[in-house]
């Protein structure tokens, strides 16, 4: 994936699905009973938000290189 014109939609794609997993991750440590699990979880969803905020730093990156594009990730939450 050495073309920047490639890598766009597949960095897109990993954003969209990191916060969508955190968002299930979030509802999921609500319906918790256990204060580890749910510590835990809660945990899990910073970690694929920050995930998603690394791969939208690299995103913007491409976006300024020739041959990228400026179109926002299509997903529920667009990182900032």
């Amino acid at each position: 994936m050495s073309d920047v014109g490639a890598m766009r939609p597949w960095i897109t794609a990993r954003i969209c699905e990191a916060l969508d997993q955190a968002d299930l991750a979030r509802l999921t440590a609500s319906d918790l009973d256990d204060s580890a699990l749910i510590g835990a979880t809660i945990q899990l969803a910073e970690d694929l938000e920050t995930f998603a905020l690394s791969l939208a730093v690299r995103l913007s990156e491409i976006g300024e290189a020739p041959g990228g594009t400026d179109e926002a990730p299509q997903c529920s939450r667009c990182p900032a």
